[in-house]
């Protein structure tokens, strides 16, 4: 295995493995395209039942109205990253708090091209990072 072979091993399990963070890879318009073990702990979706699905799924039905999730991904093409605390949805419907952040991923001629999604579980009621 060369250098980059390595290099590209370690960062898909570094990715992959990290369980105390949700890192979720979303295409242009939300869509799942990858996840690691801490969006299945913290979510409870397994990588199967996610994949293709929109992260809109992960929001409150009055944050989905107001079009919240939307207004991130705006937010992180314009400024380049987006950042929130509240409650999210669970696959079992249960809720927690969570901090979230967006960065918008861009291609070699700076167009936005998708987007990383951090989530971190905070204790019940944290309202702050």
């Amino acid at each position: 295995m060369n250098k980059k072979e390595q290099l590209e091993l370690l960062h898909s399990r570094m990715i992959e493995e990290i369980q105390d963070y949700a890192i979720i890879l979303m295409d242009r318009d939300g869509t799942i395209l990858s996840w690691n073990k801490g969006a299945e702990k913290i979510k409870g979706y397994k990588e199967h039942e996610i994949l293709g699905q929109n992260f809109r799924l992960f929001y409150m039905p009055k944050d989905r109205e107001a079009h919240l999730p939307e207004k991130l991904i705006d937010q992180a093409v314009k400024e380049g990253r987006a950042k929130h605390i509240g409650r999210r949805v669970r696959k079992d419907g249960t809720t927690f708090w969570g901090s979230i952040l967006i960065t918008a991923l861009h291609d070699d001629k700076g167009e936005v091209i998708g987007f990383t999604k951090l989530t971190r579980e905070l204790p019940e009621g944290q309202t702050t990072d």
